[in-house]
């Protein structure tokens, strides 16, 4: 049955499953530990592996790179390939992911004053060190007190001015090839909001790409997760083109701590549980920093506030 179903499979896809399926026995791992590991549900994963199915641009790359140099030995590889920050949806579509690589050549081109090789020293996952809740909220705290904010400030992230890294707006940009902005501002519009590209191999110096079609209120989150990638030294996305198809890496505990400085930073926890418990709606604590209402959601939740914040009574009955 098996041999049968992957013969809907092209080549790649074959030889790429087949070399997953290797390695995972070679080490004693099952597919749900796998799926964990790299970034693929354990339903989809286990449908790939019986050829049931053929995995998407997405899943190909992210089984490439766990692969790792067990893909060459396979004959596997990457056509190409870009390595950056990139704030889209987690399954971003083949064109949409072709049409950033693209625009992150155009940039490191124009900006990359005669450096324009790729990132050689990428962090691995032991590189990079995960963050308890209170050490994130304790990370935004610092960060807004080195600014010079008072707690219940609001802070403007277009204001900010991070060492070292230029902001590139998508309407303004010169840089940007036509055709590649009329794809990213039409079709492809709502499934990015930016990309990170590092202008050098040392990731010293970087250019933020904005998507500034969105909200501004959306913009300001996406460009402050955007410096909390680069502060905080996290993997660079591998975007690339695998067997005609384009596709990416990610890293959902990294996007996560990313978002939560980003909210946090905007939204200043002793402030947020003050306007909380003075009886604030969500529109209304969003309007005095500038943020969406679901940002401000968002962070009540993560604090804890929701029961405060919609108003539920609970009480303990006599036996």
């Amino acid at each position: 049955m098996l041999i049968a179903q992957l013969v809907n499979m092209d080549e790649f896809e074959k030889k790429l499953v087949g070399a997953v399926r290797e390695k995972r026995e070679r080490e004693g791992l099952s597919i749900r530990a796998l799926s964990g590991i790299v970034g693929i549900s354990f339903s989809t994963l286990a449908r790939i592996e019986r050829g049931d199915g053929s995995p998407d641009n997405n899943s190909k790359i992210r089984l490439l790179e766990w692969l790792g140099p067990d893909a060459d030995e396979h004959e596997l590889g990457f056509d190409r390939v870009a390595f950056v920050h990139f704030r889209a949806g987690k399954n971003a579509s083949s064109g949409t992911v072709q049409t950033l690589l693209q625009a992150a050549v155009c940039l490191r081109q124009h900006y990359a004053k005669g450096d324009i090789t790729e990132p050689s020293g990428v962090p691995t996952d032991g590189d990079v060190i995960a963050m308890s809740k209170e050490e994130l909220e304790q990370t935004a705290e610092d960060f807004r007190r080195d600014l010079g904010l008072k707690k219940n400030d609001p802070l403007d992230p277009f204001y900010l001015v991070v060492d070292s890294v230029t902001v590139e707006r998508l309407q303004d940009s010169s840089c940007i090839p036509g055709r590649t902005k009329i794809t990213l501002s039409g079709p492809s519009r709502a499934e990015w909001s930016a990309m990170s590209v590092p202008l050098n191999s040392d990731q010293d110096s970087w250019v933020v790409f904005l998507n500034d079609y969105h909200t501004v209120e959306r913009q300001r989150v996406t460009l402050l997760e955007e410096y909390w990638h680069i502060l905080s030294g996290h993997k660079l996305t591998k975007i690339a083109k695998i067997a005609g198809s384009f596709g990416r890496t990610y890293d959902s505990a990294e996007e996560h701590d990313a978002y939560f400085l980003a909210s946090a930073t905007l939204l200043p926890r002793d402030a947020i549980k003050r306007m909380v418990s003075d009886g604030k709606s969500a529109p209304e604590i969003a309007s005095f920093f500038g943020t969406s209402p679901e940002l401000v959601e968002y962070r009540i939740k993560r604090l804890g506030l929701w029961r405060d914040h919609i108003g539920k009574k609970v009480s303990l009955t006599k036996p």
